[in-house]
């Protein structure tokens, strides 16, 4: 009988234990199920992913990707490659403003911080690259990926893509309904400039230098991922030059640039292009060229994302708009102000005042 009673003593010991310790969990947390929920989606390269079911932070490993994440679901953007520049953050949500900045990389260059990149403990990073996503850019997103412990993604950036980068983007991001907005402003905005470009007769085709750097003696030709929206609307890139892998731009001279003669030349505000466009519109070395004679110098817009290039990104929804419109005003229609505002609205979530569309536009309309 003592042995009995000695048993059930314990047995109600180890009950009254246990519920101590399930109340405990339950209150605290502490024994909840902490795995998170994943799903594997495949990149651009074919790589297969596993990725967090819901996403709440995301880190871009490349700026071309910041436009697309930024214009998606800003809230989640969890850092930045470069810091924005004060005239820029005006134009951004107050969180984005106050972002850090990490470092990336661009093309073969690497800024990343990888101390503070793991310390972020981002739940997806993103690459994005329209060239060499077999090779070079699946690379790049696996050695991300091993550095970090974090989930990399590569997406393509191709023009053409946009509209089904969108829809993947924000599929994974959990925002597919705000994706398809955005997917199909994109591929409206394409469809109606390349039939507007289209019906410009062949001898009516204008030529145009794309000027990068300090001394706007860089540049790169036709059929580079920095040149596509000059292509794209119809412009005849002048740039008889070797096409560079990566950051591009070829060294060229103001002889070559001359003898081209460019009806156009437009200023990639990159790397010093404020101090190009002076250059390029005072000095006398320049003068003779048609295009400063004529006063067709313009800077592409870069505010708050470059519309063109540097990096070419989805902001070039707006960049194909502009420049077709600058090119060839009767093909290609529109009122740019009025534009420009339909276009920070729908994918920054910002109303533009006539003084930011002003100083959005600086040097980049005709006079």
């Amino acid at each position: 009988m003592k042995k009995r009673l000695h048993w059930v003593a314990i047995l109600a010991g180890l009950a009254t234990a246990f519920t101590a310790l399930t109340g405990c969990a339950t209150s605290s947390g502490a024994a909840e199920n902490t795995t998170v929920a994943t799903r594997t989606v495949t990149d651009a390269a074919g790589r297969s992913i596993e990725i967090p079911t819901t996403i709440n932070t995301v880190y871009c490993a490349v700026p071309t990707a910041e436009p697309m994440v930024y214009s998606l679901a800003p809230e989640k953007l969890a850092a930045w490659v470069n810091a924005p520049s004060d005239a820029i953050k005006p134009f951004l949500i107050e969180k984005a403003r106050t972002l850090p900045a990490v470092g990336g990389w661009m093309g073969e260059k690497s800024t990343a911080n990888m101390e503070e990149i793991i310390k972020l403990s981002p739940d997806l990073i993103v690459v994005m690259t329209s060239t060499g996503i077999n090779t070079n850019g699946k690379q790049l997103a696996e050695t991300i990926q091993s550095k970090t412990g974090r989930p990399v993604v590569l997406m393509d950036s191709s023009l053409d893509k946009t509209a089904a980068t969108y829809r993947e983007l924000g599929d994974w991001l959990g925002v597919s309904e705000r994706a398809e907005k955005l997917a199909a402003y994109s591929e409206k905005t394409f469809t109606d400039v390349a039939a507007q470009a289209a019906t410009v007769p062949a001898d009516k085709k204008v030529s145009v230098y794309y000027a990068e750097g300090a001394t706007g003696l860089t540049t790169d030709p036709s059929g580079s991922d920095h040149t596509e929206v000059i292509d794209f609307v119809g412009g005849k890139n002048v740039a008889d030059v070797e096409m560079k892998a990566g950051q591009g731009m070829t060294p060229v001279s103001l002889e070559q640039v001359a003898s081209w003669d460019p009806d156009v030349i437009l200023v990639s505000p990159w790397s010093g292009g404020s101090d190009a466009y002076k250059l390029i519109t005072t000095d006398a070395k320049w003068a003779e060229l048609s295009a400063v004679k004529n006063h067709r110098v313009y800077t592409v817009p870069a505010i708050p994302f470059n519309w063109t290039d540097r990096p070419p990104s989805a902001a070039r929804v707006i960049g194909v708009q502009w420049l077709g419109n600058l090119l060839y005003p009767d093909q290609i229609s529109l009122d740019i102000t009025a534009q420009v505002k339909e276009f920070y609205a729908t994918f920054y979530n910002v109303e533009l005042t006539e003084d930011q569309v002003a100083t959005v536009l600086t040097n980049a309309t005709a006079s």
